[in-house]
């Protein structure tokens, strides 16, 4: 039992996270987005330090300034090992003064936002307003840590930078927009320009970003972000593809009902890959918390996808929880009567028919 609850709320991490799945088809030219952001790795540091080429080897970075933590903790720490680069060396022989931000602290988190080991890491070469950046960023980031509730204050504070002039910022914008769960950032219209959002698509170094660009397409209210997102999600949601999930928003933001009912016509298909049908009925939940308007007509779906059968039902299950409704207990209660439903499945229903939370 401990087992099945451990997968339990591994699911429902996974599932309620905010975080995007990843493309339905492997890319050998996609690069992910990093879960462990540059806000987190700021916000977590033990010690934060701004450095510059040491006087006695150019190539080697020493701590000029500690912006947090102590001088006594810097010198007991391991040295920064990261060499001065031919880019970075430029710019320091053009303004001697400028320094490099470095942190240390923990490296990749995982989703229970455990680490595996502290180091240092390499932040970016500062300027007036990148350091301002930091600044406020650790002001009012101090309710964002790991475990924190304030995370729509963490999105209106990142969404200032989406437009910003400095590609640095506005990538670390997109970063935790691409994070944030679905509700907090469904509010975000027309938060950067179509023709912004359109050649940034169109530019093969900014794949990683296209996540992102088009759940901002989606929320856009020109005739022309909505004609792009129309052209390309019926497509997608009706044959798969890359970004799928982040499609099937967009096109429930243009079209509304219309697009929920080409969702179910997806799922209907009986040669779609079963994460597919799991993430389109993760863009159902999304889209149904985001626009409450909709839950009738995707409990419907959910309903009858029960019916069909019970292989999407731990995925229904976790997608109806925060929605606080019995409309599908009866379907919940059939699946628990078929012999071919898995523990974690019947676990799940069960605490769902209850009112209870997994973990």
């Amino acid at each position: 039992m401990r087992r099945v609850s451990h997968m339990i709320a591994v699911l429902a991490l996974s599932f309620g996270s905010g975080l995007a799945p990843g493309p339905a088809l492997a890319c050998g030219v996609c690069v992910a987005l990093p879960e462990y952001s540059l806000a987190d790795r700021l916000l977590s540091a033990r010690v934060i330090v701004l450095a510059a080429p040491a006087q006695d080897n150019p190539f080697k970075y020493t701590s000029v300034s500690v912006l947090k933590g102590t001088p006594e903790q810097v010198t007991a720490l391991p040295e920064i090992p990261f060499l001065v680069d031919s880019v970075t060396r430029s710019a320091f022989r053009a303004d001697p003064d400028r320094t490099v931000l470095m942190i240390y602290g923990a490296g990749y988190r995982d989703k229970a936002g455990r680490s595996l080991s502290n180091g240092w890491s390499k932040g970016f070469l500062m300027t007036a307003e990148r350091a301002q950046f930091v600044e406020t960023l650790r002001a009012q980031g101090e309710g964002w840590a790991s475990g924190a509730t304030d995370r729509a204050a963490r999105v209106d504070y990142f969404d200032d930078y989406l437009t910003h002039e400095d590609r640095m910022l506005r990538n670390a914008a997109l970063i935790e927009i691409h994070r944030a769960p679905y509700t907090l950032v469904s509010h975000l219209t027309d938060a950067m320009p179509t023709e912004q959002l359109l050649q940034e698509m169109r530019n093969p170094n900014r794949l990683a970003y296209a996540p992102t660009y088009i759940r901002l397409l989606g929320l856009r209210s020109d005739t022309k972000a909505k004609e792009f997102v129309r052209q390309r999600y019926q497509r997608v949601v009706r044959n798969g593809g890359l970004n799928l999930y982040d499609w099937g928003l967009a096109g429930i933001e243009v079209d509304g009902a219309l697009a929920v009912s080409g969702i179910e016509k997806a799922l209907a298909q009986a040669d779609r890959p079963a994460e597919e049908k799991q993430i389109l009925i993760r863009v159902l939940a999304e889209s149904g918390t985001a626009h409450p308007e909709l839950q009738p007509q995707i409990l419907d779906i959910y309903k009858r996808e029960l019916e069909n059968g019970s292989a999407l039902a731990i995925w229904i299950a976790l997608a109806v929880k925060a929605w606080n409704t019995t409309v599908l207990n009866p379907a919940f209660e059939a699946v628990l009567t078929s012999e071919a439903v898995d523990p974690a499945t019947l676990f799940l229903i069960r605490i769902t028919l209850e009112g209870g939370e997994p973990g």
